[in-house]
């Protein structure tokens, strides 16, 4: 839900979200516009889960620095911040709204009521920062991957996803995200 129209700054934003009535409400500046984040469906909100637990435990047995996020935390990428359902970066998380240092990776989990020009202004912000971005799609039980540099990956349910050079090594089965 859009909360204000007019394009914003990141100081307008900050002086936003610091008033006392949105101290427990969550927001995202995208593109100029001040959007309240909303809860989501729960059909949806295990697959981050899912993750995060996957990636977890193969950063511990191979000794690799990983810090991951939920849908609670807010990142400043650019001029915008964003709110990820899953998040992961290699330096660790801050205590500051918005996090100031970039996921090197996220994930969208695409719910059937967000916007098409919503998801592309995301996607937009995403890869002009170099993330690597996983888009969800449960009903499909399908990933379109955009990683830096390379094309469009549509992945479905037979496929195995890598996320490259962040995690030397991390395969994850689409058929494990999905419960099949």
């Amino acid at each position: 839900m859009v909360i204000k129209h007019n394009l914003h700054s990141m100081e307008e934003f900050e002086a936003f979200i610091a008033e006392p009535e949105n101290d427990d409400r969550l927001f995202e500046l995208i593109n100029g516009e001040i959007i309240e984040v909303s809860p989501g469906r729960t059909s949806n909100s295990g697959f981050p889960h899912i993750i995060s637990f996957e990636v977890r435990l193969f950063c511990r047995d191979n000794d690799i620095v990983c810090y991951i996020s939920g849908s609670d935390g807010a990142y400043k990428v650019g001029n915008n911040v964003v709110v990820p359902d899953f998040a992961y970066k290699r330096t660790p998380l801050s205590d500051e709204y918005p996090d100031t240092a970039p996921p090197l990776w996220v994930v969208e989990i695409i719910s059937p009521t967000d916007k098409a020009p919503d998801i592309r202004d995301k996607r937009q912000i995403y890869r002009r920062a170099g993330i690597l971005l996983w888009e969800f799609y449960g009903p499909s039980k399908s990933i379109d991957v955009y990683a830096p540099g390379q094309p469009l990956r549509e992945a479905g349910i037979d496929d195995v996803l890598d996320v490259g050079d962040l995690i030397p090594g991390f395969t994850l089965a689409v058929k494990t995200i999905f419960g099949e």
